[in-house]
């Protein structure tokens, strides 16, 4: 019964990892603070805001690149996790050239 009991938890805990979302966000940057983004999504135009922490990492040609270049009005590719599209935290932050709508 113990044994049957810790199967069933580990499995519990386990499939509440996997239900974490996990996105990426392409577009225009529309605000940018110490701990947030705003990007205008390219294939809708919805403005999605996410967290940034001390773990963001910024890259710009491959190489890291510091949050002072991140521009209002830049392009970027933003890697993303979180319960939801409203709790996202931004994982990497790519600097990209400006993105033209197809």
């Amino acid at each position: 019964m113990r044994r049957l009991l810790c199967v069933l938890l580990s499995l519990v805990l386990s499939s509440a990892l996997v239900l974490a979302a996990e996105g990426r966000i392409v577009g225009t940057v529309t605000k940018i603070t110490v701990d947030e983004i705003a990007v205008k999504q390219l294939k809708d135009n919805a403005i999605v805001e996410m967290d940034i922490d001390k773990q963001t990492k910024v890259v710009k040609d491959g190489k890291p690149a510091g949050r002072g270049q991140i521009k209002i009005g830049g392009s970027v590719v933003i890697d993303a996790l979180g319960d939801d599209i409203l709790s996202l935290t931004a994982t990497e932050i790519r600097l990209v050239p400006p993105i033209r709508q197809p």
